[in-house]
């Protein structure tokens, strides 16, 4: 399912064969991308970004849904419903190259789960994100989600762990 967003911004099922169009734009962005992502430092390769995409396409877990984000028809990163719990607990998940960068296109995507939540059988959004992380903090509370709990020390970044923080957004029925 191809969900158009605009005319420039489009959802397209994450495939295999996205792998090496994703893999430049990984290199491309691979120093601000590894500040916040655990799984940068092992997509290295084609091959290996073909193992991340069938990874998280294939995943084990509920009614997951990974999109390749489109700008202007170039895939330009990452959106995904990583899971559904079975009380509609969507956890997000998302990364954007730079270029596509301060054009609120993370937000038009929650935006548009919000508004087709019960499309996807969703009753709340969850964050999940790295203390450091300002601007996926300020994706949450833009989605009007509220600080729920704290997992401690969970990523090093530059020497220090950093905790992470989860948001949820309860969604109105």
């Amino acid at each position: 399912m191809i969900i158009q967003l605009s005319d420039k911004l489009a959802l397209k099922p994450l495939l295999v064969s996205d792998a090496p169009a994703l893999f430049r734009r990984i290199e491309a962005n691979r120093t601000m991308l590894a500040t916040y992502l655990y799984w940068v430092k092992e997509v290295v390769d084609e091959a290996s970004c073909r193992r991340y995409i069938d990874e998280r396409a294939n995943s084990e877990l509920p009614k997951k849904q990974w999109f390749g984000v489109y700008v202007n028809d170039e895939i330009s990163g990452v959106f995904a419903i990583k899971s559904i719990d079975e009380n509609g607990v969507a956890e997000l998940g998302y990364w954007l190259s730079e270029h596509a960068h301060g054009h609120g296109v993370i937000s038009r995507c929650v935006d548009y789960l919000a508004a087709h939540r019960a499309d996807f059988g969703i009753n709340s959004l969850e964050f999940h994100c790295l203390s450091k992380n300002i601007a996926s903090i300020s994706i949450a509370k833009k989605a009007g989600a509220n600080y729920i709990s704290t997992i401690t020390d969970y990523f090093e970044l530059d020497g220090q762990m950093q905790d992470l923080l989860v948001y949820r957004a309860e969604l109105a029925h």
